[in-house]
């Protein structure tokens, strides 16, 4: 994990937890089944449509009554990769020349 892809203002707090804590990445497969590897996450999952397994976990507190419900995400299937938003030069004349009337 010394190599995970953080921004470097985050760099400082994952050096603190790889000291106290045992960090395991999500696991992250494509559609062929092939896991993708952590350093791969922001640039294969960011906007993309993914199929989620979890674990749903529930206990009871007989003393209050009280249900509690939690999900363990176990892996993440990548359904459709990300798409990126095309850019159109007449959007920004648009907004440019409206805000050149105020």
């Amino acid at each position: 994990m010394e190599t995970w892809p953080v921004a470097e203002r985050c760099e400082p707090e994952l050096q603190n937890l790889l000291s106290t804590h045992d960090i395991c990445p999500l696991p992250a497969y494509n559609l062929k089944d092939e896991i993708i590897p952590p350093s791969q996450y922001r640039e294969k999952l960011k906007g993309a449509i993914v199929e989620v397994h979890f674990a749903l976990g529930h206990y009871f507190i007989k003393k209050t009554k009280r249900h509690i419900f939690n999900a363990i995400l176990r892996k993440l299937v990548v359904l459709h990769r990300p798409t990126e938003v095309p850019s159109s030069p007449y959007k920004r004349l648009r907004i440019s020349a409206h805000s050149k009337k105020k």
